[in-house]
């Protein structure tokens, strides 16, 4: 029977954790709100998760091995991210940028500078370091990959596949060519980011780095 309490006990307080993330964000919910949310105090809470990162990697965990669960609802919601209906609404926005009838380097910087400005924050950088650390069990990261990076990197390959196809970029795999083009976006930024050294530009920082990211692009793939 006490088993059962204790299990019945740290089901809800996982219940909780997930609604409160959900509405407040992670880097707003705290664990006085947590314990609050089932009638619980604040100590009994810490005797089940030693932190809110310990709660958050539960989350990730829990969702990972339900089949079909989405994981990427509650990573966006707990990053305060609008969520969209296959990626967050400023991810859509930034792919609706990428129009293979507009000039190419236009497209993209238009693109880069949405992704830089609404993805480098620290609280999407926090969601990123927990989910790696989760993905020690492959199927968290599996699952992360699958429902966030992996549908980006197939929007930008369609685009890519279609200016190639159109004789505006040199023939190349689109998939290599979309994944050489988010290394480039992301090279200057992204190791200072996760590990949390610098995880905020300004805007002048993000055109500036863009800018950089499309030339050396086009100067590899343009005809």
């Amino acid at each position: 029977m006490g088993r059962v309490k204790t299990d019945a006990r740290r089901e809800g307080f996982l219940d909780a954790a997930q609604s409160i993330f959900q509405e407040l964000s992670f880097e707003k919910a705290s664990m006085s709100a947590i314990a609050e949310r089932v009638g619980s105090s604040k100590a009994t809470l810490y005797r089940y998760f030693e932190s809110k990162e310990a709660l958050f990697l539960e989350l990730v965990r829990r969702s990972a091995g339900v089949h079909g669960e989405p994981l990427m609802p509650l990573l966006q919601r707990s990053g305060g991210v609008e969520v969209g209906e296959e990626l967050p609404v400023a991810a859509m926005q930034a792919l609706a940028a990428l129009d293979p009838s507009r000039d190419i380097a236009e497209s993209l910087k238009e693109f880069g500078q949405r992704i830089l400005t609404n993805f480098h924050t620290p609280q999407r950088m926090a969601v990123r370091r927990m989910v790696i650390a989760a993905a020690v069990d492959p199927a968290v990261g599996r699952l992360f990959y699958e429902q966030g990076p992996l549908k980006g990197l197939q929007y930008l390959e369609r685009y890519f596949a279609a200016t190639i196809a159109a004789g505006r970029l040199r023939d190349a795999d689109p998939r290599v060519v979309a994944c050489h083009f988010q290394g480039l976006l992301t090279a200057e930024v992204n190791e200072v980011g996760l590990l949390n050294v610098r995880t905020t530009l300004s805007e002048q920082e993000v055109r500036t780095i863009v800018d950089r990211a499309v030339d050396a692009f086009v100067r590899a793939y343009g005809i």
